[in-house]
C-alpha cells in the first residue's frame, strides 16, 4: 500500500479535476469538486481553493472521496481520486527536473539514424509518457515499493534504478481501499519519479564523459533492498544466491570449515 501526498496548488487542484472529469464524466461538476476536497481532507472546496497559495501538503483519502459521492446517490470509487492525484503529482516531479522522462533521465545514447529533430521528438513524447494518465498506476506501485525501503543520509550509486524498477514491477501490492495494483509494468523513469515523490535524493549517472545517462543512484540502503529483492523475487537471481550461500554456511556449521561445498 502506499500514502500519495501532493503539493496544494492551484495547478495541481485543476490537474486533478480535468482527470476526474474524464474518468467520472457521469457525476455532477459541483459534485466532483466537493468530493475532491473531501478526498484532501478539506472540509469543502472553497476552503481548498483558499489553501492553493499556502504551500500545504495534503493526503490523498479514496474512502473520503468515495463516501462524500455515495451521499449524493453517485458511484466513485478511490482509485479514480488516487490516478487523478498521481497524475498531477507526476506534473510536478516533471516540473522540478526538466531532463526526466518515462526512460529515465533524457533519451540514452545517440542511435545511428538519429538527428537532432529526432531526438528532439523522442524526447517530447517520453516526457508527455511521464505525465500520462496510463502512467498514475506504475507510480503508484513504484511510491508502494519505496515506502518499504530504508534510507541513508548519502546517495549510493549501486542503488541502481534499472534494477529498482524490475523489483517494483514484480511487487504485489493494493490502493489503500483494497482494489488490486501491482504487478504492473513500470518504466524506468516512474521508479525515479516515485522516489523522488517520496522524498529520497536522485542523482543521474553519468558516462565516461560526464554526461546524464538514463538510470539514477538514490540515498537507499543496499541490504534493505537485498531483502526487498530476495521478498519480491524469489526465483530471481538475487534470492537464489542468498539460499545457496545460507546452504553453504549450515554444511560448514554442521561439518567445519573444512567441508568442501
Amino acid at each position: 500500500m502506499f500514502t500519495l501526498s501532493i503539493s496544494v496548488t492551484a495547478s495541481a487542484v485543476d490537474a486533478v479535476k480535468r482527470s476526474l472529469t474524464k474518468a467520472l464524466p457521469e457525476v455532477k461538476s459541483s459534485h466532483r469538486c466537493e468530493a475532491l476536497a473531501r478526498g484532501l481532507a478539506y472540509r469543502t472546496y472553497a476552503s481548498l481553493k483558499a489553501n492553493t497559495d499556502a504551500g500545504h501538503h495534503a493526503v490523498a483519502d479514496g474512502a473520503a472521496f468515495t463516501a462524500y459521492l455515495a451521499q449524493h446517490d453517485f458511484h466513485g470509487p478511490g482509485t479514480a481520486l488516487y490516478r487523478a492525484v498521481a497524475k498531477a503529482a507526476l506534473e510536478q516531479v516533471a516540473e522540478r527536473y526538466p531532463t526526466l522522462t518515462a526512460s529515465g533521465f533524457g533519451i540514452g545514447e545517440w542511435q545511428p539514424d538519429d538527428t537532432a529533430a529526432v531526438r528532439r521528438q523522442r524526447f517530447d513524447d517520453d516526457r508527455a509518457e511521464l505525465v500520462s494518465g496510463h502512467s498514475a498506476e506504475p507510480f503508484l506501485a513504484s511510491l508502494a515499493f519505496v515506502a518499504r525501503v530504508e534510507r541513508t543520509k548519502t546517495i549510493r550509486p549501486a542503488t541502481n534504478s534499472y534494477w529498482l524498477k524490475h523489483i517494483a514491477e514484480n511487487y504485489e501490492c493494493r490502493y489503500p481501499g483494497g482494489e488490486k495494483l501491482g504487478p504492473v509494468y513500470v518504466p524506468n523513469g516512474l521508479l525515479i519519479a516515485a522516489a523522488i515523490h517520496a522524498g529520497f535524493d536522485a542523482k543521474p549517472h553519468t558516462d565516461d564523459f560526464g554526461r546524464e545517462t538514463l538510470n539514477a543512484g538514490f540515498n537507499m540502503a543496499k541490504a534493505s533492498l537485498y531483502d526487498l529483492d530476495c521478498e519480491i523475487r524469489p526465483e530471481g537471481a538475487r534470492a537464489q544466491a542468498r539460499r545457496e550461500e545460507e546452504r553453504r554456511r549450515a554444511l560448514r556449521r554442521a561439518y567445519g570449515s573444512a567441508v568442501w561445498v
